[in-house]
């Protein structure tokens, strides 16, 4: 594994497809924690949400496309391989058994998913593993419960700087520019038969069509070969 002095930050999700929404985010925490590495965390089976449309291997094989130009990020397939329902808290053990006790472990995730974590399994153990960094969402409001107000308290801190000097234990609130895209809006494209140019990387685009993932027409969204001069 990568020197990880400091720090690793985890940005989980489905992928279903990865986008720019979920790239430039996760580079944009990146710099702003000074974590030696990121890593993409597919999950095999969310717990709290509808299991993906396309297998454990379309999902792997767009995440290892969309990163393979970009050394800021990494993939990890972990709860891909563990399969069963991928619990956070899981998974968390599993990275920081690989770490130092005094290696910084981030663990990001949106705000709609914050506002939610009173229902995750070992909720209240989430910060004995790692710090959270919690994202701001576009056009996303909503209360934060009071369980979890009252349990985050004492854990909060204004600057990420703060987070860097333990292992773990800490809470940011986050707000970054984000693009307002999701994977929800783009499998719609596909199925219309709409090619999202700018929402999500080239070839991406290309393997969703070859491998006809979310049931589009695919031979109205082929990349349009490029047009040469014509020579006299």
């Amino acid at each position: 594994m990568t020197n990880l002095k400091s720090g690793l930050a985890l940005f989980g999700g489905t992928f279903d497809p990865i986008h720019y929404g979920h790239l430039e985010s996760a580079k944009a925490i990146e710099k702003l924690l000074g974590a030696s590495a990121l890593k993409l965390v597919p999950s095999f089976l969310p717990p709290h949400r509808e299991a993906p449309g396309t297998t454990v291997e379309q999902r792997l094989a767009m995440l290892e496309i969309a990163v393979a130009e970009d050394e800021a990020l990494e993939v990890d397939g972990r709860e891909l391989v563990r399969r069963g329902v991928s619990y956070t808290v899981d998974t968390l053990d599993s990275f920081r058994a690989e770490l130092d006790d005094m290696v910084p472990l981030y663990f990001v995730l949106g705000f709609d998913a914050y506002c939610s974590l009173h229902e995750w399994k070992h909720w209240q153990e989430l910060t004995k593993r790692c710090h959270l960094v919690v994202l701001s969402r576009p056009g996303f409001t909503a209360e934060i419960p009071a369980e979890i107000v009252s349990w985050a308290e004492d854990k909060i801190v204004d600057e990420p700087e703060y987070l860097m000097e333990s292992g773990c234990g800490g809470i940011i609130y986050v707000t970054l520019v984000q693009l307002d895209i999701s994977a929800t809006q783009l499998r719609k494209h596909f199925k219309e038969g709409k090619r999202p140019t700018g929402k999500m990387p080239e070839k991406v685009i290309d393997y969703v069509i070859e491998h006809d993932l979310y049931g589009g027409r695919s031979s109205s969204l082929k990349r349009e070969p490029s047009k040469e001069k014509a020579k006299c």
